[in-house]
């Protein structure tokens, strides 16, 4: 078994990354040097440069407290000669959401912490992670073991408050426990925390996300709002030697099955501490076949595919990757576990390179190759036919070819008018798309539900009210989705045109308006607000601060939706003509440079030769951009490029080699 398959696969991943950005980069220094690019087709560049820059990959780890979360990521981050990194001693658990990436742009080796008493305020986790004032900064030396832990055990710090101040914080009434002798309640110290680590795989664009158990997910909404549908794997752990218990199950339900279904994230679920059934008195073979009924019980359960879940000891993974014993590591199955990952790793691969702005980047390529090359064999037949033309008819045949060039400029000068009524029709699609999810008729849709909240005395009254806001969101976005059907219909006509001389039917579909993907994330929401509405029942007074930073938090999710699909649709309509309107403008720009060569050889003042040599040496600048793109051209055409599309149900590659050998 590959044990080392996560730390490589990340590595190819940054790797891959990194030479895709390479690769554009090189096609806008050579369209810089040979001028034969447009602005908009260099636009598109720069936002697919821009999309590989941002893309992480993240993974967060989900369930009760106790279930080994902490021990797992210290086994996934383990280094050789390094102590654990977070606090997993006896009695210690992480009280806090928990970020562990590497970001070069901040210091690195610090811990960021956020005081729980942010809570006060109606401000979302991301508002308060734009204002650097409110974190408590502790920086520590990444090579000094006794440094970093003092650090990083600040996630597992708590305090005693009143009972009174713990309410007014947004915890639950029910789950505080004062203590017997002081009345005084235990809560986190810090409401999130951000460590910014200096690790190989966190450099190579690995995120991991922790999060403290139910209560947690249950105060802190825009964990579940936002930063688990962010997440491209969730790691849902469980303990083998209970299976899934009832807040388990409650976590699967309201947090983790929506975003299976609806948001297609890679989930595996991990059945944890193995070791606990590990027993020497009983044979080897019921040991394995007692842990694979607890597996098929839970994949049951769940409602899985039995090869997502996965039984495993993350402790007796990181003592053997401590102490190098490869059996040890091996019986563990923590292997198998990166291998999934590394799996998960590549389909989000898969995903960016199918996404619009980057294939058409790579498409780009090709199309200017395939029509360059046309052009250095169009000009080459035509020269070979000067060179075996004598002087009387050298004037007919040179006329010939300019009037064939003409004719051909001509039909490109018509196709420029017609794209530039086809963009122009397209742009008129601009008011009817964005009407639906207009700021100013979004803020009529949050006046309307904040007068319904202000309103509202009892729980059904808020309930009502939240709905009636997702009820106008529905509204809002069926809408949208008639104008989208139209304005992909005008689009799909405009490729259809014969004229173009393009796969037009291939294009079409890859160039349409897809709005799935915010789709999923809105269905998410609501089922989080369906799922809110309905605890409102047993919601106390107490916790009007919580509702308040709940909704809050939601409205501006929802907000965030709708500004980004109005970005998505200005970023459309821009460019969903850019294959049609780059191959246009190149192939003029080919022929308008030909024709002035052409021109040039009607002068008198000319010699034979020096006219011929005038053609030969303009082929020969066509043949070195040609040279100048080759490599890059064979490196896109010659990579396997799978595309999963953003539809696509999660299949994972372990149920696709077996399917292949039925």
């Amino acid at each position: 078994m590959d044990i080392k398959a996560l730390h490589r696969q990340m590595a190819q991943y940054n790797a891959w990354k990194q030479q895709l950005d390479r690769r554009l980069e090189a096609f806008t220094c050579w369209s810089d040097k040979h001028k034969l690019v447009t602005r908009d087709a260099l636009r598109s560049l720069e936002r697919a440069r821009a999309l590989l820059k941002g893309e992480h990959f993240t993974l967060a780890c989900v369930g009760e407290f106790s279930r080994g979360k902490t021990e797992l990521i210290n086994a996934l981050l383990y280094v050789d000669g390094q102590p654990r990194l977070l606090p997993s001693e006896a009695g210690r658990t992480t009280m806090c959401p928990t970020e562990i990436f590497f970001d070069p742009a901040q210091p690195a080796n610090c811990v960021r912490l956020l005081p729980i008493e942010t809570r006060r305020s109606a401000a979302s986790l991301q508002s308060f992670k734009r204002i650097p004032q409110n974190w408590f900064t502790m920086a520590f030396d990444g090579n000094d073991p006794d440094s970093m832990a003092e650090a990083i055990s600040q996630v597992s710090a708590s305090k005693q408050v009143s009972r009174a101040e713990a309410i007014k914080l947004g915890f639950n009434a029910a789950d505080l426990e004062p203590d017997a002798d002081t009345g005084l309640v235990q809560v986190p110290t810090w409401r999130h925390a951000l460590i910014n680590l200096k690790h190989p795989l966190l450099q190579e664009g690995l995120r991991i996300v922790d999060t403290p158990g139910l209560n947690a997910l249950g105060n802190e909404p825009e964990l579940t709002l936002k930063t688990l549908p962010d997440a491209q794997a969730i790691l849902f752990i469980l303990a083998a030697d209970s299976g899934v218990s009832a807040s388990d199950m409650e976590i699967w339900r309201n947090h983790i099955a929506g975003l299976r279904d609806d948001n297609c994230t890679a989930v595996l679920a991990l059945l944890n501490k193995i070791d606990t059934l590990w027993d020497e008195l009983t044979p080897p073979g019921q040991v394995a076949a007692n842990i694979e009924a607890v597996r098929i019980q839970t994949a049951r359960q769940l409602q899985l595919a039995p090869e997502h879940v996965l039984p495993l000891s993350a402790k007796q993974a990181l003592v053997a990757k401590t102490c190098k014993r490869s059996s040890a590591l091996l019986r563990s199955n923590f292997p198998q576990l990166e291998q999934r990952l590394a799996e998960c790793i590549i389909r989000s691969q898969q995903q960016i390179i199918g996404h619009r702005v980057v294939s058409n980047s790579l498409e780009m390529v090709v199309s200017t190759y395939n029509s360059l090359s046309r052009r250095i064999d169009e000009s080459e037949q035509e020269l070979r036919t000067l060179h075996t033309t004598d002087d009387h008819e050298l004037e007919q045949v040179l006329n010939k070819q300019r009037e064939k060039i003409r004719v051909s400029h001509h039909r490109y000068h018509k196709q420029a008018l017609s794209l530039r009524t086809s963009q122009r029709m397209l742009d008129n699609q601009r008011t009817s798309l964005l009407a639906p999810i207009a700021p100013a008729n979004f803020k009529r849709i949050i006046e309307e539900t904040n007068q319904s909240l202000e309103q509202s005395w009892t729980t059904v009254g808020l309930s009502r009210a939240i709905s009636g806001f997702f009820d106008d969101v529905d509204t809002s976005i069926n809408h949208l989705l008639r104008e989208i059907e139209r304005a992909n219909q005008v689009m799909t006509s405009i490729y259809e045109r014969p004229e173009y001389g393009l796969d037009s039917s291939s294009l079409a579909s890859q160039h349409q308006l897809n709005i799935t993907r915010q789709r999923r994330q809105l269905r998410n929401l609501q089922q989080n607000a369906d799922s809110f509405r309905r605890s409102l029942n047993s919601v106390l007074t107490s916790k009007k601060v919580l509702i308040k930073r709940f909704v809050g938090t939601l409205v501006k999710e929802v907000k965030n939706l709708f500004d980004g699909l109005n970005q998505s649709i200005d970023h459309w309509l821009a460019e969903a003509l850019t294959p049609l309107t780059h191959h246009n403008q190149y192939q003029k720009q080919l022929l308008e440079h030909h024709m002035l060569r052409l021109g040039e050889l009607r002068s008198k003042s000319h010699t034979r030769s020096e006219q011929l040599h005038t053609l030969e040496a303009s082929l020969k600048q066509l043949n070195l951009a040609r040279t100048d793109l080759a490599p890059l051209f064979t490196e896109i055409t010659t990579t396997p490029r799978q595309v999963i599309p953003e539809s696509a149900d999660i299949v994972s590659l372990q149920s696709a080699r077996e399917a292949q050998t039925i």
